[in-house]
């Protein structure tokens, strides 16, 4: 046992070193460099991981560094629409109304604009720490964590004790994020356990609101969370490309672009 941790650890100092010096690596090129598999890799990665270091992304890793001032960045990208978008989506939320909330950039951007809102008495559910930080400052919301293990550098909370809990309420409204929209593929994101997390907020709630801006229009990733036609309501906005926007129409509920 000695043995096997003073080879983790040999692995783990040569990983930090390639990080730095490329920013990203994938389980592959690590696997073939150390002679060891690719199991052997994902849960070196995993201890990394867990001990702050770096951020698992989909088929590697990152410094955390390097992650959180990647997210900053993305938090700037198409910020205007994003408002926008959380603005339009508040209109959907009513006084007295029992609702989810999903983790990601658009929905810090909903979170803030039901903050300024009117609205009063809202009970809100979220798997994000910001989130709740962020929907606290309104003293007329009551808002509850789903709690469980936290995701490194990603501040949300995720597993089988939040599935688990999820699955014991029936939530009015959810308010969804996603990685990419594709009429064939449907919603998918990078991570298999934010995806497995997703497909539980769909099944406990009963009209799911999409907001997604136009860059995730068309685009495909890793794991598959829903398809088109589970969306109630999806919010996007007008730089979609007209022709997926007719497709997201004929397979959603309703579209707005705005």
């Amino acid at each position: 046992m000695e043995t096997e941790n003073v080879t983790y650890l040999n692995r783990a100092e040569k990983i930090i070193d390639i990080l730095r010096e490329k920013g990203t690596v994938n389980v592959g090129y690590l696997a073939e460099l150390f002679h060891v598999s690719g199991t052997t890799i994902r849960t070196d990665l995993n201890r990394l991981e867990e001990n702050g270091e770096i951020v698992r992304t989909h088929g590697g890793a990152m410094l955390r560094s390097s992650y959180i001032r990647e997210s900053r960045i993305a938090e700037r990208e198409h910020e205007e629409e994003k408002n926008r978008i959380a603005q339009a989506a508040v209109q959907f939320v009513h006084n007295s109304d029992t609702i989810l909330i999903d983790t990601g950039t658009t929905m810090a951007a909903f979170a803030r604009a039901l903050t300024r809102s009117s609205l009063k008495e809202l009970r809100i559910f979220t798997i994000d720490l910001e989130i709740a930080a962020v929907l606290e400052n309104n003293p007329s919301f009551e808002i509850r964590m789903v709690g469980g293990r936290v995701r490194n550098g990603f501040h949300y909370c995720y597993g089988h004790q939040v599935i688990e809990e999820i699955g014991k309420y029936n939530f009015e409204k959810l308010f969804l994020a996603t990685s990419a929209m594709e009429s064939s593929h449907g919603l998918t994101t990078s991570n298999v356990d934010l995806a497995e997390l997703k497909e539980a907020m769909i099944r406990a709630s009963g009209t799911i609101y999409l907001l997604s801006d136009s860059s995730k229009a068309g685009q495909v990733d890793f794991q598959r969370f829903a398809n088109l036609r589970d969306i109630d309501v999806c919010i996007t906005d007008h730089n979609i490309p007209a022709d997926i926007l007719e497709t997201f129409r004929e397979q959603m509920g309703t579209v707005i672009a705005i």
